[in-house]
């Protein structure tokens, strides 16, 4: 006959499976180097920029990309006002480093809450391409002159609740051909 467990030792024992399952995850994490859920470790971007992947960016082009970033809490909605927007050329470079930072390379949030992620080291050619432009009074943002090719389009929102901060970064993939005007609407 086997043991019967009383329910104070059914819950510390569920407990301890929870636990010992996340630990695990970690330390695979860890192993295979990737972040780890908490966004606590430095990421790793190991595919340089090739100078001839990004030359096309540094031209003027016809092109404006223009948009706004705003959040809603409760019946307040938050913009972008005074924070950077940044228009970030593709390449493998810039696409690891949205996925580290958003989950993917298309459209993404990052909460505050979680930190910003950290990188070992920029790559110098990454922040040389890098559009960059102050969001005004209303939350907009506009980048005129860009050549055509895929952007990505980036900002933040944040703002004080108590002692905590909230809001976060977001991201969306922009294609812009044509001699047009693409609006972007973060998130």
């Amino acid at each position: 006959m086997k043991p019967r467990m009383k329910p104070a030792s059914l819950a510390a024992a569920s407990k301890l499976g929870g636990t010992l399952t996340a630990l695990l995850f970690l330390a695979s994490c860890a192993q295979l180097g990737q972040l780890d859920p908490f966004g606590t470790k430095d990421a790793t971007l190991s595919t340089p920029i090739a100078p001839a992947e990004i030359e096309w960016s540094r031209k003027s082009g016809a092109n404006t990309v223009g948009g706004t970033a705003a959040q809603k809490s409760g019946d307040t909605r938050h913009t972008c006002a005074g924070q950077s927007a940044n228009l970030v050329p593709d390449s493998a470079y810039a696409r690891a480093r949205m996925k580290a930072i958003f989950g993917n390379e298309t459209r993404g949030t990052r909460a505050a809450s979680l930190g910003p992620v950290k990188f070992e080291k920029d790559d110098p050619l990454y922040v040389s391409t890098l559009r960059t432009t102050r969001c005004d009074v209303s939350g907009s943002f506009t980048f005129p002159r860009v050549p055509d090719g895929i952007w990505y389009a980036t900002s933040s929102v944040k703002w004080q609740n108590g002692s905590q901060t909230e809001g976060g970064s977001m991201m969306q993939r922009v294609d812009v051909r044509g001699g047009r005007l693409v609006k972007v609407t973060l998130p």
